[in-house]
């Protein structure tokens, strides 16, 4: 049995950048269907667009970290890209109840935990 260290050993950076795409994609849901039932203006098509977008890609990031995929490495750099757009379109929205702040809030820290894998 081979002892040595693995090089697809989950640390904990991992760790906290699947904890930190998880809940960007739970938010970044949420927030669509905010936008989609919340009864006010919204850009819809593009907001929607960009919501939808970063959801998806931090779930697939987040699975290919967890199966320790050597493909994660560069759906980071897409992650946080990504998120970093959300962010600003969330950022730019008209916001009375907060949903597109924490919105905003939860994509940035993805995109930096993103940006340092």
């Amino acid at each position: 049995m081979n002892t040595s260290t693995s090089s697809m050993e989950m640390t904990d950076m991992m760790r906290q950048c699947i904890a930190n795409c998880l809940e960007c994609h739970r938010v970044c849901t949420e927030a669509a269907a905010h936008v989609l039932h919340g009864g006010r203006l919204h850009d819809e098509a593009k907001h929607l667009v960009a919501l939808l977008d970063c959801a998806q890609i931090c779930i697939v990031h987040a699975d290919f970290m967890t199966r320790r995929s050597p493909h994660h490495a560069h759906l980071a750099k897409e992650c946080a890209e990504i998120c970093t757009a959300c962010a600003g379109m969330c950022d730019a929205h008209p916001d009375t109840d907060g949903e597109m702040k924490l919105c905003g809030e939860v994509c940035r820290r993805c995109a930096a935990s993103c940006a340092e894998m």
